[in-house]
This record gives C-alpha cells, structure tokens and sequence, in this order.
C-alpha cells in the first residue's frame, strides 16, 4: 500500500521547494496554433488529432513547470467532452505527470451513493475487477493511478464511505468540494440553519468527524477540502475548523486571488494548503490572459515556465511573509 496521502504531500512540498500545483486543463482555443496544425496534418481533422495535440501540449507543459511545481491537477471535464479519445488523452497526460514523481490530483467531482458511489471510487483510486485467463475475475489497480480525487458532498455518508475507505485502504487522498472559488457563489453553500450556521460550514464540521481516522504520521489527514481563494475572509474559519486537513486552494491566478489571499489557511509548520494555477501557466503566451509572459505561439513553453517561476516564488513569499518561516 501506499503511504498516507498526506505525508506523501509533505515530502512533495519540502522537495521541491514549493506549494505550486499546477492545473492542466486543455482547452483549445488558447493553444498554440502550430500544435493543432501539427496535428491536423499528421493524423487528419477531429477527435484523434485533438487529442493527441493535448498531450502534445501537455508533455510540454508538464517538462517546463516540473522545475517549479509540487503538484499537477488535470481536470477530468476538458478531456471526457471528447469521448474515449479525450479518456485517453487524459490517460497519457496523467501518465506523463506521474513520472515526475509529483502529487496528481484529479479534479472529476465525482459523486452518487453506495454501489455507484464505490465504483467511482474504486475505478478512480481503488483496486477494480478484470477477466482473468480462465474467464474468472482479478482484481487489479485502477487505470488511472491518479493520487487523489476531488468529490462532491450533497449525498453525504453514502458518497462519502466508500471513497474515504479507498482513501485509508490504498493510501490515496480526497477533496471534498466545500467553499469554491465561484463569483456569486453558491447560495446552497451560504444557506443557514435555525442556528445561523452556514452550509459549507457545517459540511467543514462533517468532513473533520470523518477524516480523524485517517492521518498520517504528520498528523495531516487525507481528507481535504476545497477553499477557494477568492473568499480569504472565510479561510481562517476553515482553517479553525479543519486545521490538520489540507485545503486545495483553487482562484489564484485569472479567478482575480493573489499570492497572500491563497496562502490564508497555511498552518504554523508551513502545510495545510495546495493553491492552484490553471490559465494563468498553462496559457501564459496567450494575449487573452494579458500576462508580462505574453509571446509569440511558439514560445509557449518558455512562457509557462516564466509564469510557474513567478507563481511559485509568489507563493513562497507569502508564507514566510505569514508565518515567518517556510517549512524545508
């Protein structure tokens, strides 16, 4: 088995130096145009050839901001739209990732009860059935391999067990969507019981009965939330009530969150948060994006790497400035 998620997170962040995730979310019309031509000519218009330009992409983009990074996150949704090639895609691409030897995070929400809710779990994290030789049935590791998996918590308990015992059985990490980074934000997540308590704060109390059982021998738990940056005002009460969980932090970057507002529910000893950049790495090239990393398309790599390198020191900084110290 795997060691606890948590430590496993630890050791990535002391490493690399770093608290830098870094998202891979394919969306095409921010790619460079020579890729999809690339692409186009050498295996003909339509899905195949947009696949395999997103792990062309990918490749790149994973090589230039390994240097600067702890943690990949790839989005499940920019890859399945395009059916079992964009599976695939995603496939290579997590792949590609895992042999850096980085933490990987899926980002796919996945959510339903009992039954359904243990296959997503086993088929995303856990150990699933194959045809064996004699036409009876194996069980082997999940295709993905994938060290994490955010979810969402509207079912609650039924949802929940299953993938926090995949979590404690093979070593592998959750996130429990909670406070996201959205503009309005949910309603449902600010909605108050009769005692004026919250939605996304009770659900933060939940989450802290449920995840006590499984920490590591740094005493994080493998059981995390999402806490998006663009609501720093609220991160010091998740911080309270989950201090020993790590917060996946996504709206640092293009969301509008600087470095100081992702860094809010670091702890003490340094840990406790994994902020994430998407756009503002993957397509730093891009005059959409506006960035001082702005190029010409076949620069693209050099300006991911530009814009990782910034975004990590960013985010350094705004530890130490916090709490004094940075934990390697």
């Amino acid at each position: 088995m795997r060691k606890n998620f948590a430590d496993r997170v630890i050791e990535s962040i002391c490493k690399n130096m770093s608290y830098l995730c870094v998202g891979l979310d394919p969306q095409l019309r921010y790619f460079p145009p020579h890729i999809l031509q690339y692409c186009a000519k050498t295996y003909g218009p339509g899905i195949e050839a947009t696949a395999r330009a997103i792990v062309m992409f990918y490749q790149t983009i994973i090589d230039v901001t390994n240097e600067f990074a702890f943690a990949f996150k790839p989005q499940m949704a920019f890859y399945e739209k395009y059916g079992h090639w964009g599976v695939w895609a995603f496939e290579q691409v997590v792949r590609y990732a895992l042999s850096t030897e980085k933490i990987v995070v899926e980002d796919a929400k996945r959510e339903d009860g009992d039954d359904t809710s243990k296959a997503y779990a086993d088929g995303h994290l856990g150990q699933i059935e194959i045809i064996n030789q004699e036409g009876g049935l194996d069980m082997v590791s999940n295709v993905y391999d994938v060290d994490a998996l955010t979810i969402t918590p509207w079912i609650e308990e039924p949802n929940f067990k299953p993938f926090f015992e995949v979590a404690k059985n093979e070593g592998r990490g959750i996130f429990v969507v909670d406070r996201t980074s959205f503009k309005p934000t949910s309603s449902l997540q600010e909605m108050k019981d009769e005692c004026g308590e919250k939605g996304w704060i009770k659900l933060a109390k939940k989450i802290r009965e449920m995840g006590e059982e499984i920490k590591g021998k740094n005493g994080y738990s493998s059981i995390g939330v999402v806490m998006g940056a663009t609501y720093p005002e609220d991160a010091p009460i998740m911080k309270d009530i989950l201090p020993w969980a790590f917060k996946l932090v996504p709206g640092f970057g293009v969301q509008g969150s600087g470095a100081d507002d992702a860094v809010v529910c670091v702890n003490k000893d340094g840990f406790g948060i994994i902020p994430n950049n998407s756009r503002g790495t993957n397509y730093a090239w891009h005059p959409k994006f506006k960035s001082e990393f702005q190029c010409k398309p076949t620069s693209f790599a050099l300006a991911a790497a530009s814009a990782s390198r910034q975004a990590r020191d960013a985010l350094n900084a705004a530890v130490l400035k916090r709490i004094g110290k940075l934990p390697w």
